[in-house]
């Protein structure tokens, strides 16, 4: 038998038992797909940037203090997470953290520092009234470091006084949800580590939406407070 025709039966052989393999298994390699939701807030006051495995996420903007990405989808499991101030002159992280979010579930990452000890993540469960006359949801959240406990008081506005609604609520750690009639309410910060500092807002809420009133800061530039529509 020649050389070509030792050849040609290699081919054919080969050919067959490929052939052969994808009749057995014809579905390409699985591959994991699994995501979960999840929203950046920055509560620093610097502009920064997310990103995941090295990609960055906030592909539009740049975070702007107080400012929020809304839910997208990330991968699920334990990824890399990497904050890097915007800028050209700004290539190293301030620093990277593994961290874990389980599959088809939802997330809010808050960015309270330039420290990985000052960031922390809030599992979501959200669920909006449905009844009749949908009120508004809202909780409160303490993301400043430096403010030490909050308390949040919360009056509408026709209310002669402000009411405490939340009480000493520590860095990193978030209200249960309450149930607040719709429209504009008045809300007032007051921190531990700023007694004489009392930060107001008034805020517009919307009967059947969930909400979410945050604190954050420092001592050397004070505290400021932001607020984001989760549904």
């Amino acid at each position: 038998m020649n050389i070509k025709v030792k050849v040609l039966l290699m081919i054919a052989a080969t050919t067959g038992y490929l052939a052969s393999c994808k009749k057995n298994n014809d579905k390409p390699d699985a591959v994991d797909s699994s995501t979960t939701s999840l929203n950046v807030i920055n509560t620093t006051f610097n502009n920064v940037n997310i990103y995941v495995n090295g990609t960055r996420i906030n592909n539009t903007t740049t975070f702007y203090p107080g400012g929020s990405l809304g839910y997208i989808l990330v991968k699920s499991g334990t990824q890399n997470y990497s904050v890097k101030l915007d800028g050209p002159n700004n290539a190293n992280p301030l620093f990277s953290l593994p961290l874990t979010l389980s599959k088809d579930s939802v997330y809010s990452f808050y960015v309270a520092g330039n420290t990985a000890d000052q960031v922390f993540k809030t599992t979501d469960v959200l669920a909006a009234d449905t009844g009749s006359a949908p009120k508004a949801k809202i909780r409160f959240v303490n993301a400043s470091a430096d403010a030490g406990n909050i308390s949040v008081h919360f009056e509408g506005i026709t209310a002669a006084a402000d009411t405490e609604q939340v009480k000493d609520l520590g860095f990193k750690t978030t209200s249960a949800f309450y149930l607040v009639a719709p429209g504009e309410h008045n809300m007032a910060l007051h921190s531990a580590a700023f007694p004489a500092t009392i930060v107001r807002d008034t805020v517009q809420l919307i009967g059947g939406k969930v909400y979410t009133y945050f604190g954050y800061g420092n001592k050397s530039t004070g505290l400021a407070t932001g607020v984001f529509t989760n549904q």
